[in-house]
């Protein structure tokens, strides 16, 4: 048995888990708006080979109870997924609708990526 490809699996499929748990968790109530990008958030984003890229954090607004809220998105991207001043589809709850969320980029893909990957981690760690 070999620990530390077993302890990366473990690590690996407790992320993709959470992922899809927040996923399921925030979509199954979630209410569906129309909102607007107002800006993006440039910023330069390193890797672990020094490789620098410049990401762009979205900043959208939408209306909810009669209130207006401005959210800057928890998730980044490499382009601008919509342009600036167009619609987008915004998900929110009700009693928290600062925290809401862009319907493009909302994927399950990410939690999806990390249990796939602790496969092979859960292989090599059991059976080397």
């Amino acid at each position: 048995m070999n620990f530390i490809p077993l302890i990366a699996a473990i690590i690996f499929s407790l992320v993709g888990l959470y992922i899809c748990f927040d996923y399921y968790r925030f979509n199954h109530n979630a209410i569906k708006t129309q909102g607007k990008i107002i800006s993006y958030e440039e910023y330069m984003s390193k890797d672990t080979d020094n490789y620098k890229r410049k990401m762009y954090r979205p900043i959208f607004e939408y209306s909810a109870g009669g209130n207006v809220f401005e959210i800057r998105s928890k998730t980044s991207f490499s382009r601008k997924i919509i342009p600036e001043g167009h619609p987008a589809v915004v998900l929110y709850q009700k009693n928290d609708e600062a925290n809401a969320r862009l319907e493009k980029g909302n994927g399950i893909g990410l939690g999806v990526l990390f249990i796939g990957i602790s496969i092979p981690a859960y292989y090599i760690g059991l059976l080397s």
